[in-house]
């Protein structure tokens, strides 16, 4: 997809990044690009920002304190399952395979390309889009 070629205009994205500077340059990088973030520092924020909704794209970091991003994609696909999901990690295949396996949309290995990012959030929406119309 040519970058701009669909505009999500108002989509809400949420950003669950433990570290504060990956957060600030994540909604840097999304709004600038047209979209409304929300930011959240570990799976309890995004919880409760997500009761506050509604989202339409999750973009988290698998390790963080406490819980990490494969138990915020479950909460997720159990609650919120129609919020896409999209994983950020220092991973392996195995970790790869189980965040697919447990639904994302995405699994983005660090370090990120803001581009690549970019590219997974206009594809999860626009896979949403597709589903949800009748």
């Amino acid at each position: 997809m040519v970058r701009g070629a669909m505009r999500y205009s108002g989509e809400r994205l949420l950003i669950v990044e433990d570290d504060q500077e990956m957060r600030d340059l994540l909604r840097k990088v999304l709004e600038k690009d047209g979209y409304q973030v929300s930011l959240a520092g570990d799976r309890h924020e995004a919880i409760a920002l997500l009761a506050q909704g509604p989202f339409d794209l999750v973009v988290t970091d698998l390790l963080m304190p406490h819980d990490g991003g494969l138990e915020l994609l479950t909460t997720i696909q159990q609650v919120y399952p129609a919020i896409p999901v999209i994983v950020t990690a220092f991973g392996d295949w195995h970790t790869y395979s189980r965040a697919l396996e447990l639904g994302a949309a995405a699994f983005i290995s660090k370090p990120l390309h803001m581009a690549e990012l970019i590219a997974a959030v206009h594809n999860a929406l626009a896979k949403r889009s597709v589903a949800a119309s009748p």
